[in-house]
């Protein structure tokens, strides 16, 4: 798979944050601030985004606004890397907008999950660039984690300068919390996924990757706030859409409160349970309960790197670099 890979950060750069989704609200203002924070003490500069302190309805502003903030961001030669201060739900909107030939022309590191899985496909498809699906500003630097858990914003911070600094292989990652075998065995591939209803949101436009793009990839998904009888169907999309058969691995990360069903009769199986029944005729190895999602601290999955795994080891191994 052909991937443009964006040039490192060096202490000292500047690192826009735009809000391509949901506005920079007052409920989670102090924590975006705290996430502003973090990055500053890492050594980098900060440039707002005009999005930044607007908003309409569930956006930080029109779908032309925004697009037109995150185009200034990859035009402004100052900045080094762009960063979602969360997400949403209002990305998809804003794609149709981007200037692809200006983003493809000044490749840059482009930070975000949840509705940012949007940004990443559409910039993989269109402009064969790396997607760096990891933390956001509010709720990953400014995640507030609980007494006893500074190891995981520690983590945070090494993830960020690993990944985004260095121009060689991440190497070895371990499992920080308990990872699991759904599907012994072990695969080598590059990455693409994000947000499992996102994904198949997708399918079906100019911005979903190709089908060749699957070949041989390890597929990574998360979900938050979904029914299970939803993540049955968005996985159904993705098999119909011809994108299971050709993954060589699946991991699954954190899927965060599943909600209900409205019958109360119904007897709901296990997550394992429904995504093994759905998967039974393919033989990819399948790892889950990874650290990535909502909620939680976020291993960086970036799009169109070449990973692999071994169930057996509970480790995921990053091949080669993510900036150049």
């Amino acid at each position: 798979m052909k991937i443009v890979k964006p040039a490192k950060l060096n202490s000292g750069d500047t690192v826009g944050i735009v809000a391509p989704s949901l506005p920079v609200l007052s409920s989670f203002k102090k924590n975006y601030e705290k996430g502003k924070k973090v990055i500053e003490d890492l050594g980098f500069k900060i440039k707002e985004g005009k999005t930044i302190g607007k908003t309409r309805w569930w956006a930080a502003g029109t779908p032309q606004e925004v697009a037109t903030d995150i185009n200034s961001m990859f035009a402004d030669k100052n900045v080094k890397a762009i960063m979602a201060q969360t997400g949403g739900y209002s990305a998809s909107l804003v794609l149709e907008y981007l200037n692809y030939e200006l983003i493809t022309n000044n490749p840059k590191p482009f930070i975000g999950m949840s509705d940012v899985t949007n940004f990443h496909l559409a910039f993989l498809t269109k402009c064969q660039l790396v997607g760096f699906h990891m933390d956001d500003v509010t709720f990953g630097f400014g995640h507030s984690w609980a007494q006893g858990e500074d190891l995981l914003a520690e983590f945070q911070k090494q993830m960020f300068l690993k990944f985004l600094t260095l121009p060689e292989p991440a190497g070895v990652i371990g499992a920080l919390t308990e990872w699991e075998g759904w599907r012994e065995g072990s695969a080598q591939g590059h990455l693409i996924g994000g947000n499992l209803h996102l994904l198949a949101n997708l399918i079906g436009t100019e911005y979903f990757p190709a089908k060749d793009t699957f070949d041989g990839a390890i597929l990574f998904w998360e979900e938050v706030g979904e029914p299970l009888h939803n993540i049955a169907r968005f996985l159904t999309h993705l098999k119909y859409a011809g994108a299971l058969e050709k993954i060589s691995g699946m991991l699954i990360g954190k899927i965060t409160y599943i909600k209900p069903s409205r019958e109360k009769e119904v007897i709901a199986p296990t997550v394992s349970e429904m995504v093994m029944d759905l998967l039974k005729n393919y033989k990819f190895p399948i790892m889950a309960n990874s650290d990535f999602g909502h909620f939680t601290v976020n291993t960086p999955m970036p799009l169109g790197i070449k990973v692999s795994f071994d169930t057996s080891k509970k480790q995921l191994n990053f091949l080669e670099s993510a900036v150049i």
